[in-house]
């Protein structure tokens, strides 16, 4: 993959400070000053044109008379000259910079200017900066605290980003007395250049940082956040801070959707389907913190809970329930060797009461056999000091039990303050999580449980796609871009069932009429009884006006009915156009349940899904769950699951179950509606009547804008949607039909069956080491892929049993941005057929296509098979520097 273009912003090898100076009282001096004082191996070059020298070494007048290499500058100057100094960055060959100086877009109009102009000259320079308006960059484990904060941060294996600088102030001076260390800490500023997906990206591939805690107040690039939080959540706990929870857009909605989803909701979603953990309040952050530096991990949500305090296990165990831990009881075989040292009277179950007199001794066997009971994926150790209790002594028998290599998290919850302080100094000395509270420490817990729960669930493979029909994209098209030629803002009740209609999504019979004669002839059209509802651009909400007549049994009642709501909508909405109405079946699904299904558009991360319970009052219910598009089967039925409502449709007493499936295809059909048109702002179908037989759509509206002009294919939504326009039909040299296109989680049973049927000469070529089975992390790393940094096709051939996987070429985005490496592997029965070939032309076609400019890759010396497709394509080779087995192979694109 080649060094991360970060490489010298996190691990610099000399740094440059620009601004420095002895006033201890300046931000150039305080930076340059804790440089030299955090031990920072590399050299240390001040620069200021009013100095000779800077605590003793030699000072450059400019960037520009630097004599020797540097990796790294960091800019405390004003915000007026920063522009320049970046440009003779780049022409000194700098290309890593942080930029403290304040003044910028924090301060409005003026400084949004003057930041602008640094993005451009920045760009044009070829470099990359932190800030501007930061507080800077620790490296503890470098010696580099290239900051002005003013305590030191311990080295560690967990990395803080944070927008707020005074959090990182904050965090530094709790880490020393509570034993944190830290691989890095970044503070963003106004990410004018580098954002949270920069920063994650390389934290995630760094081997110093085992966690990641990030410190959100706004997300600017959703695309690269949730990418980068997706890889890096896959491999370590990422744990997200997020300010501003309760912050609601000010424009009206216009559907109940769009009432329903919030940014926050939203901002859930897309933790949701990284991986990443949600914490809400500082403290719990803190908890994090603590759990995660301990380097433990969770392998499920069962705790076990010592203690020799019953209200305290009561309050342990009240927040286990409120963060949904599992306390199960103990077994029998615990119990029995408590029963051996305990009085007859301890509490025998979860929590482990060992009364308030307990000894040290009992402690430690009380701890030793929670951590062998296989009921347990945790133990918590919980001590408030009594007049018989030892706290330091309890304190060092825990730490005995625990041990250095214990597989189980085990924390501490020492409770006061003076009487267990020695206590916690040795806890904390021993790496053994200790929280003041137990509710902390059951919240610690919990995040270990949850990353556990995401990396599971990142795991699960999707079934089989439902053989849905193509919906019929063109007709949607013509019927927005009509739409908005006319300068609405609205689809009519008509057209936006069409739209739905067009996607496969089962809609009830409408009928417009403009008068009562129309009405009448509408509903002797569709049979009675009939529903009948005003049709005004300006009436969203139907019901509201008075605009709704349900039940209509006969001709009469229709004319009544046509006067009532005409009238009742013009009263309660005089400047409204009144079209008429609009005319349908009532709706007969028998033991049917009212549902929502809707789109709502988000400002940072694009289209969100909702789902939930429907009807007239989900305003007031607001059972709902949101996700972020695309859905697939998996994830659109643990969308389902998250509400209440999905216990309804399950059968209960006399009510037969729904269609589950057709629930979920409706949610497929939604998801790829919202991807496909960037001009759908909202969406709502309220309500969905589910049954036994199926699901029918009641009611529809759509709201509609047009989109940004120069937007890209999928540039409105913040996670890449499967790339169809990459499929193709092929021949091989003997004629048979070949389907190469992009793989899908779907695909992870075909992915599995073709790596066991590769012979093992063809999988030591292609893993260049023996692989015999995909493991289950890589089988989801293969086939569920996100298609905005990486790439795979596969290669399907027809066979009695249906089509076959015979070959997959893939490639990953290179940290440049501007270069992939790949990998390719034919089955052995299709050698010499030209599906190499294909499948590469297919491959580079895809990359030139995300706007790569050159394609590498590494080939083993001994297979010429491969080096003859190689050179057939145009690749030069080389040697591998480093390994004179393995041939180095690329070419531009």
């Amino acid at each position: 993959m080649g060094p991360s273009r970060f490489e010298t912003m996190f691990n610099p090898r000399s740094v440059a400070v620009v601004g420095a100076s002895e006033d201890a009282g300046s931000v150039g001096g305080q930076v340059f000053a804790n440089i030299l004082n955090a031990g920072f191996a590399g050299p240390v070059i001040p620069v200021n044109p009013h100095h000779e020298s800077v605590r003793g070494k030699a000072c450059a007048k400019s960037v520009s008379d630097i004599a020797e290499p540097v990796d790294l500058a960091i800019i405390a100057t004003p915000a007026s000259t920063v522009p320049g100094i970046i440009k003779s960055c780049g022409e000194a060959g700098i290309g890593s910079v942080i930029v403290l100086s304040a003044g910028f877009g924090e301060i409005g109009e003026q400084g949004r200017a003057v930041e602008a102009e640094l993005k451009a000259i920045a760009r044009k320079a070829g470099v990359r900066f932190i800030g501007p308006n930061c507080v800077g960059l620790v490296r503890p484990h470098l010696g580099l605290n290239a900051t002005f904060l003013k305590s030191a941060a311990p080295a560690g294996r967990l990395a803080l980003v944070s927008q707020s600088g005074a959090l990182c102030s904050a965090i530094v001076d709790w880490a020393g007395p509570h034993h944190l260390g830290f691989s890095a800490i970044v503070s963003l500023g106004n990410s004018a250049d580098t954002d949270f997906g920069d920063v994650v990206d390389f934290l995630a591939a760094d081997p110093k940082t085992d966690a990641i805690l990030l410190y959100v107040e706004g997300v600017q690039d959703s695309r690269g956040f949730i990418s980068a939080l997706r890889v890096a959540a896959r491999i370590k706990p990422v744990i997200v801070l997020k300010a501003g929870r309760h912050n609601q857009s000010s424009e009206a909605a216009h559907t109940h959707t769009g009432a329903l989803i919030g940014s926050d909701a939203v901002f859930d979603a897309a933790l949701e389907r990284v991986g990443a953990v949600r914490v809400h309040t500082f403290g719990e952050l803190f908890a994090a913190a603590e759990i995660l530096s301990s380097g433990k991990r969770a392998h499920g949500n069962r705790l076990g809970i010592v203690t020799n305090g019953g209200g305290a296990g009561v309050l342990a165990a009240d927040r286990a329930g409120d963060v949904r831990i599992e306390l199960p009881p103990p077994s029998s075989q615990t119990v029995e060797t408590l029963d051996a040292l305990l009085p007859p009277y301890w509490s025998r179950r979860n929590p482990v009461d060992i009364l308030g007199d307990a000894r040290p001794e009992v402690f430690k066997a009380a701890v030793t056999a929670c951590m062998a009971d296989k009921a347990f994926d945790g133990v918590l150790v919980m001590l408030t000091p009594q007049a018989m209790t030892a706290a330091s002594d309890a304190a060092r028998a825990l730490i005995e039990a625990v041990g250095p290599s214990a597989k189980k998290p085990v924390l501490a919850c020492w409770m006061g303050e003076a009487s267990v302080a020695e206590a916690r100094e040795l806890l904390g000395e021993a790496g053994i999580p200790d929280f003041t509270l137990p509710e902390r420490a059951v919240e610690a817990f919990s995040y270990l449980a949850r990353h556990h729960r995401n990396r599971e669930l990142a795991l699960e493979t999707p079934g089989p796609m439902s053989d849905l029909k193509a919906p019929d994209v063109q007709g949607v098209r013509m019927i927005i871009e009509q739409a908005l030629s006319e300068r609405r803002k609205m689809l009519s009740d008509m057209e936006s069932k069409a739209v739905l209609r067009a996607f496969g999504v089962p809609v009830s019979t409408t009928i417009e009429a403009t008068t009562r004669q129309k009405a009448l002839i509408a509903a002797e059209t569709v049979g009675f009884p009939i529903a009948m509802k005003i049709n005004s651009p300006q009436i969203v909400h139907k019901s509201d006006a008075g605009g709704v007549r349900v039940n209509i049994m006969n001709a009469a009642d229709v004319q009544t009915a046509f006067r009532d709501i005409t009238e009742a909508a013009k009263a309660a909405n005089p400047d409204a156009d009144i079209l008429g109405v609009t005319v349908e079946p009532m709706a007969r699904a028998d033991d049917a349940r009212e549902l929502v299904i809707g789109v709502s558009r988000d400002p940072v991360f694009g289209p969100s899904i909702l789902f939930g319970a429907g009807g007239t009052m989900v305003e007031i219910l607001k059972d709902s769950s949101v996700s972020l598009p695309p859905l697939n089967t998996v994830l659109a039925n643990r969308q389902i699951d998250r509400t209440r409502v999905a216990r309804l449709l399950q059968a209960f007493r006399d009510r037969p179950a729904v269609d589950r499936q057709a629930i979920v295809e409706v949610l497929l059909r939604v998801s790829d509606l919202a991807c496909q048109f960037p001009q759908i702002v909202e969406l709502d179908i309220n309500p969905l009547f589910a049954g036994p037989d199926g699901v029918l759509a009641v009611d529809a509206r759509i709201r509609i804008a047009r989109p940004n002009a120069r937007a890209g294919r999928f540039d409105h939504v913040a996670i890449v949607p499967y790339p169809g326009h990459l499929v193709r039909e092929d021949f091989l040299s003997d004629g048979t039909p070949v389907t190469i296109r992009p793989i899908r989680p779907e695909d992870a049973d075909s992915e599995q069956a073709f790596v066991r049927g590769l012979s093992s000469e063809a999988r030591q070529m292609r893993f260049m080491h023996a692989v015999t089975e995909l493991t289950p992390e890589m089988l989801a790393r293969f086939t569920q892929i996100d298609y905005s940094r990486e790439m795979a096709l596969i290669a399907l051939v027809e066979e009695d049993d249906g089509p076959a996987q015979r070959g997959v070429a893939r490639y990953t985005i290179n940290q440049d941005r501007e270069s992939c490496e790949f990998a390719i592997v034919v089955s052995d029965d299709m050698q010499n057929r030209g599906l190499g070939t294909r499948l590469m032309i297919a491959l580079m076609d895809a990359a030139r296509d995300q706007g790569l400019r050159a394609i590498e890759g590494t080939v083993l010396a001994k297979n010429g098979g491969m080096m003859q497709l190689m050179e057939g394509l145009g690749f030069a080779t080389r040697h591998d520097p480093d390994d004179p087995d393995v041939m180095i192979v690329e070419r531009a694109l």
